[in-house]
């Protein structure tokens, strides 16, 4: 591997700590804001649970900024998968930076009078984030070898950038303002924007006949440099025979490249993709189990409150440790289905059902977690529900990626990834609905149950796998 692929990759799963996910670690940033007293103003009564004086209104308005933050960063697939298919990585990438770097300044010039900007601020970070994700998954062409494992790698980052908010609430506990706080990230968002010029590829990853990654990144930005000087500084006939040497032929390499890629994509267009009795229950897999997680998210402080009223700071802060182990926990399902994917099967096995049979284990200790957690948060098992949470939100989100990654053409990778997490988007409103009802210990208990049941059939998506590697 070059040195521009290493820097990519190694640049990537920094970026991905510092700027993707961190919406996911809302329940620490919560805590601090609760503190400064945001939304408090609409509180006529409050109880106090431990040091954090709450009400209905107070928790559910928190609760409904991570709501529509998770929402639009599910939904925004569609539009940015489109852009990031159409137009190319810098594109996208510019739009991402763009929403990252305002949403941090209108943190910097927040106050608990003007609590309102949480909503934009919020989705416009999610929203961002998500798509630094997307932009990143790319980057498997560079080991193709080791594809699983850098997927759920590159997500498992993504889970652990709850330690931005958890490093928020650790400096404000140490007496750092929280408006400085967020000046700080206003100037670190400058760092995605380096890498999308320097570091990612302005289209896509292109391989030559070796199979290995086209120059990309920083030789194209100076590559444009060149032809900007050159034709500011020669006539019209002298561009014409520029344009017909060196840099025309590179072209026509380029363009002859993306004709081969175009043929072979048209042996599974978008449209027979959709038409994929496993996109849809890869689609419905996410929705149920982005649901689950999201839920156990939005709720977890309301949880704790109810059963250690006492230890709420004491969880909040588990949970952050949590999260922020799931980065070394999630390229384990990736490792599985590599192993899965290169052992299974002997020399007459086709690559397609090794493939198969990785992505079935990968999906069934998935549903497996998922169905874990739910029997831990019925039972009120706090720390087995944050171990299995340890595991099963890397697992649920690289999985869903990797399976898309894997089983359909890269060049419809965004629109795929988009629309699917559309679904999930819209589904997981439902959590809001739920958390209205769950004041009550008996209600919360019910609505578990409710999910566990849901839980269970969504593993229509392992068995329809283990289906087609059976009929291979």
């Amino acid at each position: 591997m070059t040195v521009l692929g290493t820097l990519s990759l190694i640049t990537a799963l920094l970026e991905m700590v510092l700027a993707a996910g961190v919406i996911f670690g809302w329940p620490s940033l919560q805590l601090v804001l609760m503190q400064e007293g945001y939304f408090a103003f609409n509180c006529s009564s409050a109880s106090s649970n431990g040091t954090f004086a709450t009400c209905s209104f107070n928790e559910s308005s928190y609760n409904l900024v991570f709501t529509l933050s998770t929402v639009a960063l599910m939904i925004s697939g569609i539009p940015f998968g489109y852009i990031f298919d159409k137009f190319g990585t810098w594109t996208s990438r510019i739009i991402a930076c763009f929403l990252n770097t305002f949403a941090w300044a209108l943190l910097a010039v927040m106050s608990p009078q003007t609590a309102g900007l949480l909503f934009p601020a919020m989705i416009m970070i999610a929203v961002g984030g998500k798509q630094l994700l997307v932009s990143n998954v790319q980057l498997t062409d560079l080991i193709s070898n080791r594809k699983s494992t850098y997927v759920y790698l590159v997500d498992g980052t993504y889970d652990s950038s709850v330690v931005v908010f958890f490093l928020f609430k650790v400096a404000y506990d140490n007496g750092i303002h929280l408006r400085t706080i967020f000046q700080f990230m206003a100037c670190l968002s400058v760092f995605p924007w380096l890498r999308t010029f320097l570091l990612m590829p302005k289209n896509k990853i292109q391989l030559n006949k070796n199979g290995n990654a086209a120059k990309y990144g920083i030789f194209e930005v100076l590559h444009l440099a060149k032809r900007t000087q050159t034709n500011s500084a020669v006539t019209f006939e002298s561009q014409n025979q520029v344009n017909s040497n060196p840099s025309e032929e590179s072209n026509q390499e380029q363009i002859s490249s993306v004709d081969m890629k175009q043929s072979k994509e048209k042996e599974l267009s978008l449209k027979l993709c959709l038409k994929s009795p496993l996109f849809w229950s890869n689609l419905i897999f996410l929705c149920v189990g982005y649901l689950r997680l999201v839920f156990f998210f939005g709720s977890y402080i309301t949880w704790i409150s109810q059963i250690q009223p006492d230890r709420i700071n004491f969880f909040a802060n588990l949970f952050s440790y949590i999260l922020i182990a799931a980065g070394l926990a999630a390229p384990i399902n990736g490792v599985i289905g590599d192993v899965v994917v290169k052992y299974s099967g002997d020399s007459n096995t086709s690559r397609n059902t090794r493939k198969l049979r990785g992505l079935f284990v990968s999906t069934l200790i998935t549903g497996c977690l998922q169905i874990i957690l739910n029997i831990t948060v019925i039972i009120n098992s706090i720390y087995g529900s944050l171990i299995i949470l340890l595991f099963f939100r890397s697992f649920l989100m690289g999985g869903v990626s990797n399976f898309l990654a894997q089983n359909f053409p890269m060049v419809h990778f965004g629109q795929l990834y988009g629309i699917t997490f559309f679904a999930g988007g819209l589904f997981s409103l439902l959590q809001y609905a739920l958390f209205l009802t769950i004041q009550d210990s008996f209600l919360f208990s019910i609505v578990n149950y409710l999910l566990l049941g849901i839980c269970i059939l969504s593993f229509v998506h392992p068995f329809l796998i283990l289906i087609k590697v059976l009929k291979d």
